[in-house]
């Protein structure tokens, strides 16, 4: 769990009410991409975020407390992009068999959503050096781990269930790091290891 003194280091400051400030926040989160795209983002500055956006200083400062909060934020957009595309991965399925072929083809899917969008890439790699960003990632695997096993659960008997949380806790881990080395590589070798895991997935997700 993440201790106060840092979630109020990550908080937003506060939420736009009017349309105006709604623009503004979406300027400085479109500008803070840019620049984490541009160039390494430890090097990125809140002076340099502020002047991407057109805005003085002291109103980044009232959305943000400190550049971490802004990759906060860029982690929670791009999370619920991913979750758009992974909360169905389960739904009305009617056996296993049928949910394990549906996780493993989902790994194509997301490879191609961080090849196409390297800002994928460039986010998981800030919070990778931050204690608390990293934290986030782990709650969010958590989440999703809870909405996979809510479309499951029909399926897996209770004496199972224990087994069936690591399980997927480690699929999701794992696919991620996966996803993220292809990603990395050139086409072929990409999908030398993708076939790879797609094939340890669909055989082996829903065995215990």
């Amino acid at each position: 769990m993440i201790d106060r003194t840092s979630v109020v280091r990550l908080a937003l400051r506060k939420l736009p009410q009017q349309e105006r400030s709604v623009q503004r926040l979406e300027a400085i989160l479109d500008s803070a991409m840019s620049l984490v795209l541009e160039k390494d983002v430890s090097t990125v500055t809140m002076s340099e975020i502020a002047q991407r956006a057109g805005i003085p200083i002291g109103s980044l400062y009232q959305f943000f407390p400190q550049k971490a909060a802004v990759l906060k934020a860029l982690h929670d957009r791009l999370s619920m992009e991913i979750e758009d595309r992974v909360s169905q991965i389960f739904s009305g399925v009617s056996s296993l068999e049928e949910a394990a072929k549906r996780g493993a083809d989902a790994l194509f899917e997301l490879h191609t959503l961080f090849r196409e969008r390297p800002i994928f890439m460039s986010i998981w790699q800030a919070i990778q050096s931050d204690k608390d960003l990293n934290h986030l990632s782990n709650d969010y695997h958590e989440h999703l781990m809870g909405i996979f096993l809510k479309d499951l659960a029909h399926l897996i008997p209770a004496e199972d269930l224990g087994k069936v949380r690591v399980t997927l806790k480690l699929f999701i881990i794992t696919s991620g790091d996966v996803i993220r080395f292809a990603t990395s590589q050139g086409p072929e070798t990409a999908r030398l290891y993708l076939d790879r895991w797609h094939q340890i997935v669909r055989t082996s997700l829903f065995t215990y």
